[in-house]
């Protein structure tokens, strides 16, 4: 399940900043919305993330029963070599969301 680097990343944003919407992920990950989204469905089967729904919005956050299994793997992330695409993924969505609101966010203000 996460053996797919995108899905990690994916994980380790949602751990970083709680809940975000589709628009930041994709922003931060530099991926198409459409190959976001399919990642994003695949974890929430395998209850990795959970969902709501604002709007036309989705936003997604760690599943809050997230398996012992997945909780080791995002610490192990945390201190592995090479983990800087993490930070790199981290620094452009606080960027985004201190220089260009995000899509969602007009519609979080609502």
């Amino acid at each position: 399940m996460l053996s797919h680097a995108t899905r990690r990343r994916l994980l380790m944003l949602l751990e970083a900043f709680g809940e975000l919407c589709v628009c930041n992920l994709t922003a931060a990950l530099g991926l198409p919305q459409a190959v976001v989204s399919r990642h994003l469905a695949v974890m929430r089967a395998a209850e990795l993330v959970a969902a709501r729904k604002r709007g036309t919005w989705v936003y997604y956050r760690r599943h809050p029963d997230l398996a012992p299994w997945v909780a080791a793997v995002i610490v192990a992330l945390r201190k592995a070599p090479g983990g800087d695409v993490f930070g790199l993924d981290a620094r452009r969505l606080q960027a985004l969301r201190q220089f260009a609101p995000a899509c969602c966010d007009a519609d979080n203000r609502q």
